[in-house]
Order: structure tokens, then sequence, then C-alpha cells
């Protein structure tokens, strides 16, 4: 496909209002389109844009997946975090006033050992 070919394709799929913004060299080099209905500015491939359906750009909507579909929307499934669990300051000040030594407050707290060394060390504890 040579780039009158690809011009005229291109204005046929979307009657005019998707524009490359930078010069054609081939289907397969990435260039830059813009669409003046949606004003997205977005890269593509010749070839995708003039191409399969699901590969085409439409206005407020993702490109489709490996099957064709388009998606209704883009996102991701968030893996499941472990929550983070806090202790309050006076907990850590009552162990320390009740003579814990730094490995139990560490053990008992569930927090890093090595924080809670260097904490007894710059109050002088240890």
């Amino acid at each position: 496909m040579n780039r009158i070919e690809f011009e005229t394709k291109l204005n046929e799929a979307y009657n005019g209002a998707v524009k490359p913004l930078n010069k054609y060299v081939s289907k397969q080099v990435v260039l830059c389109f813009k669409c003046s209905d949606c004003g997205l500015v977005f890269f593509g491939k010749p070839s995708h844009m003039v191409g399969k359906e699901h590969q085409q750009h439409k206005c407020n909507y993702p490109y489709g997946d490996k099957n064709g579909e388009r998606l209704s929307s883009v996102g991701f499934k968030k893996k499941p975090t472990k929550k983070k669990e806090s202790f309050n300051i006076d907990q850590l000040n009552e162990m320390i006033w009740n003579d814990y030594t730094w490995q139990q407050i560490a053990s008992e707290l569930k927090v890093n050992p090595i924080l809670v060394k260097d904490y007894f060390e710059k109050e002088g504890l240890i």
C-alpha cells in the first residue's frame, strides 16, 4: 500500500475525521494521528487504521482485544493487596516504658526489626 492508497482508505474509513500528523512511510511504521471529531491524538499503524474494525479508531472507545471484540472500557484487574497493619505510636511508647527489647517490640508489632533498632539507637536506648 502506498501513501495515496492509504490516504484514500483513511478518508473512506473515517470520513476525513482522522488525519496523520507525520509523513507516511509504510503500512507498518507507527504514525501519530489526530481525530477531529473527538480531539484525540494517538499512535497507530496505518495497516491497523484502515484494516480490521477492532483495530480502527472509534471515538470514545478503546481498541478491541485480540479476538476482535470491541472493549467497553479500558482497565485491568488489580491484584488484591495485603492491608498493611499500622500501630499506634502510644502502643510503641507504652512498650518502651515497660522495658520491652527492640526485638520484642518488632515481633509484637510486626514491623521491621532494623527500624525499631535504629529508633532505639537514635533515642539512646541502646
